[in-house]
C-alpha cells in the first residue's frame, strides 16, 4: 500500500511539495498561536517566585497591576503575632514613567522590606532586595532603555545604579524593577503607607483564617495567595485572547483539513485507471481505501513534521526580536496538533472514497 501510495503523490511532486507545505502553515499558525497564548498565561508569575505565600491588600484589589492598593504603615509586627504567620514583608509597589536620555520609559516597579534577619536565601536577596541606591532590571526594560549593569538611572530626583538584569520579569504591558525599600519611601513619597504586605505562612495555615485576623489589624484588607494574586493577571489575559485563539486555531484545522482532503482527491482521481486495474486484479475496496488513507497520511506526516520544526524556530525568533510578545513553545501542544492533523489525514481520506468505489473496473479495457 505505502509504495503505491507514495507513487500516486510522486508522480506529481510540485504538488504535493505545495500540499505538505499548507499543512505545516497550519500547524504553524496554530503552534504559534498556542505558543502566543501559553506565553501570555504566564504573566505575572514572578509574583509566586517572591518570598511569601498570601498578600494582604486593600480590599477591592484586583491584581498587583489593574488597581491600586493602599494600607497603613508600621502592622507588620502585629501581623507576625497572628497564628500560622511565619514572616511579614511591607511591600511597596508602583508603575511609573520617568525620562532617560530623552526617552519616556515605563516600569512597575517593586522593594520589599525585608529585616536583615529575615530567613531569605542569598538568591532571593540578590535578586529582589538589591541595597540602597541600586535598582535590578528585567532584560526586556533594559533593552528597551539602553542601560547595562553600572549604568544610572534618575528617577524623580533618585539616582539609581543598575546592579542586575535578569530574565522573568517581564508582564508584557510592562517589566518588573526591584528597589531598596528607602529608594521606594523616597521615589513613591507616600509616608506611612505600603501597597502590600506579604506574608509568610506555616504549612496546612487557613487563608480564611488569616484573612480575618488580618482585617482586624489592617482596616479594609484581604488576603489572596500567590496563586490567586498572579492569576487575576492570567484570567486578564485568557478573557481578552482565549476568545482569538480559538478562532484562529479552528482557521488552522479548516485549512490544514481542506489542504488535505483536496491532495487526496485530485491524486485518487488522476490515479482512477490504476484503480482500475488494482480492481481489475482483484483487489478489494478496503485494500483500496487503505492506500487512500495512507496517501493521507503521508501528506499529513510530512506537513505537521515541517510545520513544528518550524513553528519552534519561529517561536524562539519571535521572542528574541519581540520580547513584548511573549511565546511558550510546549511540546504537547505540538504533540497534540500533530494528533490532530493526523485526525485531520484520516478524515480528510474519506472524501475520495466514493469516487474509489464507483470506479468501474472495465474501464481498464476501454480504449
Amino acid at each position: 500500500m505505502v509504495p503505491v501510495a507514495r507513487r500516486n503523490l510522486l508522480a506529481e511532486k510540485g504538488r504535493l511539495a505545495i500540499s505538505v507545505a499548507g499543512v505545516a502553515f497550519a500547524v504553524l499558525l496554530t503552534l504559534l498561536v498556542l505558543s502566543l497564548y501559553r506565553g501570555w498565561s504566564s504573566v505575572g508569575k514572578l509574583i509566586e517566585r517572591l518570598p511569601g505565600d498570601v498578600w494582604i491588600a486593600q480590599q477591592g484589589t484586583s491584581g498587583p497591576f489593574n488597581s491600586s492598593s493602599y494600607l497603613t504603615g508600621g502592622l507588620e509586627d502585629k501581623l507576625a503575632g497572628i497564628s500560622g504567620v511565619q514572616l511579614v514583608l511591607p511591600v511597596y509597589a508602583r508603575e511609573m514613567s520617568f525620562d532617560h536620555k530623552g526617552k519616556e520609559l515605563r516600569v512597575f516597579f517593586m522593594a520589599l522590606d525585608a529585616p536583615a534577619g529575615a530567613p531569605l536565601s542569598q538568591d532571593v536577596r540578590e535578586r529582589f532586595l538589591p541595597a540602597e541606591g541600586d535598582v535590578n532590571l528585567d532584560t526586556v526594560f533594559a533593552d528597551e532603555a539602553g542601560v547595562g549593569v553600572g549604568d544610572t538611572l534618575d528617577v524623580q530626583g533618585r539616582a539609581l545604579r543598575v546592579a542586575r538584569i535578569s530574565a522573568g520579569g517581564n508582564a508584557a504591558l510592562t517589566q518588573f524593577a526591584f528597589l531598596n525599600a528607602e529608594d521606594a519611601r523616597q521615589i513613591f513619597g507616600v509616608p506611612g503607607v505600603v501597597t502590600f504586605y506579604l506574608l509568610t505562612t506555616s504549612a496546612g495555615a487557613e487563608v480564611n483564617a488569616i484573612e480575618a485576623a488580618a482585617k482586624e489589624v489592617v482596616p479594609k484588607s484581604e488576603a489572596r495567595t500567590s496563586e490567586e494574586f498572579a492569576g487575576q493577571i492570567s484570567k486578564t489575559v485568557e478573557k481578552g485572547f482565549l476568545p482569538v485563539v480559538g478562532v484562529l486555531v479552528g482557521l488552522g484545522i479548516v485549512v490544514g483539513g481542506a489542504v488535505i482532503g483536496l491532495t487526496t482527491y485530485t491524486a485518487t482521481i488522476e490515479k482512477s485507471r490504476d484503480f482500475g486495474v488494482l480492481k481489475a486484479l482483484g483487489a478489494s475496496g478496503a485494500y483500496l481505501y487503505r492506500i487512500v488513507i495512507t496517501q493521507s497520511l503521508i501528506v499529513g506526516v510530512l506537513g505537521s513534521l515541517l510545520g513544528v520544526i518550524a513553528s519552534a524556530i519561529a517561536a524562539d525568533l519571535i521572542q528574541r526580536s519581540i520580547p513584548e510578545f511573549l511565546t511558550e513553545f510546549w511540546w504537547t501542544d505540538a504533540a497534540l496538533v500533530v494528533g490532530g492533523a493526523l485526525a485531520m489525514a484520516v478524515v480528510a481520506s474519506f472524501v475520495p472514497v466514493r469516487r474509489i468505489n464507483g470506479i468501474d473496473p472495465a474501464m481498464v479495457f476501454r480504449a
